[in-house]
């Protein structure tokens, strides 16, 4: 799994230096962020690989928890397959009366692992599937299907534009969609799909933009 939730090892450290790893903004408490959290504020107990000593959090995103009801609606209804069928069996003779009841057993069972499979494997997908915003650079860390880990990065000073789209009913209802970063990098754009309040996320990341210009 990628490594993002665990504190990096440090060494002791000054007051002086305690006090600069702090919230750069007052206003936001420091959380660590919940199993089922979508935006945070400078998130607690989030660190990534090849984070710098200095570097510091200011952004956690995660897909709305909304794109994942189409499987949650698929695994309700596989779920509930076998027992309509086991239900409606002795009217309507679905299972052959010559097939052993151990067969049936062993049948449903297999059954139930696959989706448990399939539910496991797209929980996991959304919850690792994340964005991160820092006072240095953009991070995305892409996982799919236990199979496919990739970790791209760029300097908040390679960002050439910021914009989002949202499209949709539900993306309206539930106010997520899609920012798209262009770079001037080796990775052209990246896309945070799906995040929850996107006008808000391209407000933070150009004014973090704006903050590297101004110190250039």
């Amino acid at each position: 799994m990628p490594d993002i939730f665990t504190p990096k090892n440090q060494t002791t450290t000054t007051n002086s230096n305690t006090e600069e790893h702090k919230s750069v903004n007052p206003r936001f408490k420091h959380h660590h962020p919940g199993f089922f959290t979508s935006f945070q504020r400078e998130p607690d107990g989030v660190n990534f690989r090849d984070q710098d000593e200095n570097e510091k959090i200011l952004l956690f995103l995660r897909a709305h928890f909304a794109k994942n009801l189409s499987w949650i609606l698929i695994t309700l209804v596989l779920l509930a397959v076998p027992v309509l069928i086991l239900f409606l069996s002795p009217v309507v003779r679905i299972i052959p009366a010559f097939i052993p009841e151990n067969f049936i057993i062993f049948f449903v069972v297999f059954y139930y692992v696959l989706v448990f499979n399939y539910t496991f494997v797209k929980f996991i997908t959304w919850h690792y599937n994340i964005s991160l915003v820092t006072n240095e650079r953009i991070v995305d860390i892409d996982f799919y299907e236990l199979v496919y880990h990739n970790v791209a990065m760029t300097k908040l000073e390679l960002v050439e534009d910021v914009s989002y789209t949202q499209v949709g009913f539900f993306a309206t209802l539930f106010n997520y969609g899609d920012v798209i970063v262009q770079t001037a990098g080796e990775i052209v754009h990246f896309d945070f799909l799906a995040v929850i309040n996107p006008s808000r996320v391209v407000g933070i990341i150009n004014e973090l933009i704006g903050k590297k210009g101004h110190a250039r």
